[in-house]
């Protein structure tokens, strides 16, 4: 279901994906869509999903993370909420060693 206000714009990701969130091109595909969407702020309700995979919950914050829009997720079940928080960590640590300040000397 999509639901329209003003500003914001309301999506159940079970309507436009599965309920077993699982390729990466999917997560791809909805984004594309989520960026195609002429709203500032997307809300993206995750009731009624069962499972989501590693691969696909990294594409999903990947995605989100280059976003324009302000994205909120509401209604999510425990475990698609640890699996996300998971990725978000590796993906923080990852950037941890910012490379651009590094000067190289030669001895």
């Amino acid at each position: 279901m999509l639901m329209y206000s003003d500003k914001l714009f309301r999506v159940r990701i079970k309507d436009l994906v599965s309920s077993d969130l699982v390729l990466r091109n999917s997560a791809d595909s909805f984004f594309d869509r989520m960026e195609s969407e002429k709203s500032s702020s997307i809300e993206i309700d995750f009731s009624d999903v069962a499972s989501i995979s590693r691969s696909f919950a990294h594409q999903y914050i990947i995605r989100k993370g280059k976003s324009k829009k302000s994205i909120n997720e509401v209604n999510v079940p425990e475990t698609i909420l640890k699996m996300l928080k998971v990725i978000e960590m590796q993906e923080n640590k990852r950037s941890f060693l910012d490379t651009s300040k590094i000067k190289f000397v030669c001895l």
